[in-house]
C-alpha cells in the first residue's frame, strides 16, 4: 500500500458528499464542507493552455467563392500558469476533498474552490462557488484514487462511464509502459455528450506518466476537442492542455 493510501486511511472520516457525474462544464452540486486547518497533501503543476475556436455561421450572403453559404471565424489564445491542488481530506466512502486554485496568465486565474474527486474520477462541487476551469476540471480527475483500479500489466486498458440527466462519458485508459514501480505511462481517449438546447458533444485524447504508487501524474498532455451546433451555425472548439507536477509535499518528485 502506498504511502498516501495509508495517509488517507489514518485520516478521521469526514461528512459523506453527494455523487455527480464528471461534465464538460459540471454544474455545482450539494456537498458537505469540512473544517480543515492544513492539507493532507500540497501539489503545485505548472500548466500551458492553448485554446482555439473556429465558429461556422449560416448564411446566404455569402459569394460561392468565399465558400458557399458558411461564413468562418477564427480565434485563439495561449495561456501558462500554476494550478495547486491542495488535498484537506477524505469521505467514509473514498472520495478526496482538494481545494483548487489557479494563477495563469490570460484571465484564466481562479480562487480556491474545494471539489470532491470521487474514486473514478467524477467531480462533486460545492454550492454557491461556481465551476471549475475546464484545465482544473480536467487535471484534478487525475488525482482520483482508483484511476488504474489496481494492479495493471503493460497493454491493459479498463473503462469509466458516468451518466447523468441528459449527459454521458465514457473514459477509457490504457497502460502503454512501466518505467519503474514509480512511472507508468497511459494513454487515454474520452468520449462525452450533452443533450438539450445547449446540447454538444467531445473527446478528450490524451498521454501521461502517472505514479501509481503516490497516486499522482507526473505530466500529462491532453485535447479536448467540443463542438456545439445551434440554429445559427456551429462551433468548434480546441483546447490543449499540458501538465507538469512541480511539488508534491509527501514525495520527492
Amino acid at each position: 500500500m502506498s504511502r498516501f493510501a495509508l495517509a488517507l486511511l489514518a485520516l478521521t472520516p469526514l461528512p459523506a458528499v453527494a455523487a455527480a457525474a464528471d461534465a464538460p462544464s459540471p454544474a455545482p452540486s450539494a456537498a458537505v464542507a469540512p473544517v480543515v486547518h492544513k492539507p493532507l497533501r500540497h501539489l503545485t503543476f505548472a500548466v500551458d493552455i492553448d485554446q482555439s475556436t473556429q465558429t461556422d455561421m449560416r448564411t446566404i450572403d455569402v459569394a460561392a467563392s468565399k465558400g458557399g453559404n458558411t461564413e468562418h471565424y477564427v480565434a485563439g489564445s495561449v495561456a501558462h500558469g500554476t494550478i495547486v491542488c491542495d488535498i484537506v481530506g477524505v469521505t467514509p466512502d473514498g472520495n478526496l476533498l482538494v481545494d483548487v486554485t489557479e494563477d495563469s496568465s490570460e484571465n484564466r486565474s481562479s480562487a480556491t474552490k474545494r471539489v470532491a474527486v470521487q474514486k473514478d474520477g467524477g467531480l462533486v462541487f460545492l454550492p454557491n462557488q461556481g465551476t471549475l476551469n475546464e484545465e482544473e476540471s480536467e487535471l484534478v480527475t487525475l488525482l482520483a484514487p482508483g484511476l488504474m483500479g489496481g494492479d495493471r500489466a503493460t497493454g491493459d486498458s479498463w473503462t469509466y462511464r458516468q451518466t447523468a440527466p441528459n449527459y454521458s462519458a465514457s473514459k477509457t485508459f490504457r497502460l502503454s509502459e512501466i518505467k519503474n514501480a514509480n512511472d507508468v505511462s497511459l494513454s487515454v481517449e474520452e468520449t462525452y455528450t450533452r443533450s438539450g438546447a445547449d446540447g454538444l458533444s467531445g473527446t478528450i485524447l490524451g498521454t501521461l506518466d502517472y505514479d501509481p504508487a503516490s497516486l499522482v501524474p507526473l505530466n500529462a498532455k491532453l485535447n479536448k476537442t467540443t463542438r456545439q451546433e445551434d440554429t445559427t451555425g456551429y462551433k468548434t472548439r480546441k483546447l490543449g492542455m499540458t501538465y507538469t507536477l512541480k511539488e508534491d509535499s509527501l514525495t520527492k518528485h
